[in-house]
């Protein structure tokens, strides 16, 4: 397989990562056959991290000297490459994957001209799944999921199952309305046209922002064929400094797009839950919009 050079740009945000998942990442990153531009945009306190990047002498790292959020760092290195290559891949940190990976996603969106926006199959480190697709959100999906307690939460299971799509089949390639931040593999041609990450999002809902703004007019899909492994920590739910951050972008969100009236949400997630109806366990890739 022949792949032209530039084909592939990486932005990947920093902020205290574990050196130990930098290397992971790392290695995953410089055994592919694929002819990448690699940069590390670090949010750091301090530069420390260029220690761990600088080592490999192939990548670009650059600190930023201060915290400017998750979507404007990636932003920074979209906007500078969007105009060369055919796809760019905006991931965190804490993530691995085996050889061949990127060159399979790669030969995918060569042949699906109509993808926009690519997330592949979700593995925890131990190999279980950890399904990251699913629906665009009601408020209701976001308030029950994150605060309501365990016993009020099973009067509301059927909607948050189908919000999470558990209908799905992870082992199926299929479309889905939103797709996680965590690794967004993107047309460029798509990205020109949606535009990059709202940088009214410090950190959090950026990505189901971006997933709907590239959903209008290109293909949003899970691809099973490809595997990635992520480190989900799962910080809002740990720290109040992000579950801050959390409900004020959820806040942004829902005001930029509508809380309990958005009609382009009702359209994109009654599309997906038809497609669904016609096939038990998912949609044929070839049979979605």
């Amino acid at each position: 397989m022949t792949l032209t050079p530039g084909k592939l740009t990486i932005s990947i945000v920093l902020y205290n990562n574990d050196p130990i998942h930098l290397e992971q990442l790392c290695n995953s990153l410089i055994n592919n056959t694929i002819h990448t531009d690699i940069y590390f945009f670090d949010n750091s306190p301090t530069d420390a991290l260029s220690q761990c990047i600088n080592a490999y002498k192939v990548f670009h790292y650059r600190w930023s000297n201060k915290n400017v959020g998750y979507g404007r760092g990636h932003n920074s290195i979209i906007n500078e490459t969007l105009a060369t290559g055919d796809y760019h891949l905006a991931m965190n940190a804490d993530i691995f994957f085996k050889e061949g990976t990127l060159e399979k996603i790669i030969t995918f969106m060569d042949q699906k001209e109509d993808v926009g926006l690519l997330l592949p199959r979700v593995l925890n480190p131990d190999g279980s799944e950890q399904p990251l697709y699913k629906l665009l959100p009601e408020p209701q999906d976001l308030f029950i999921r994150r605060f309501a307690p365990g016993v009020f939460k099973r009067f509301f299971e059927k909607k948050l199952q189908n919000y999470r799509m558990s209908f799905a089949d992870e082992q199926s390639t299929f479309d889905a309305p939103y797709l996680s931040g965590c690794f967004m593999f993107l047309r460029k041609e798509a990205v020109r046209q949606a535009g990059a990450f709202d940088p009214r999002f410090f950190m959090y809902c950026e990505d189901v922002d971006l997933s709907r703004r590239v959903r209008q007019n290109w293909r949003t899909t899970y691809f099973a064929e490809a595997s990635i492994y992520h480190y989900f920590y799962k910080g809002s739910y740990r720290e109040p400094r992000l579950l801050y951050y959390h409900v004020v972008s959820a806040i942004k969100y829902f005001n930029k797009h509508g809380w309990f009236h958005d009609p382009q949400r009702e359209k994109i997630n009654s599309e997906t839950l038809r497609g669904f109806a016609s096939n038990k366990k998912a949609i044929p890739f070839s049979q979605a919009k």
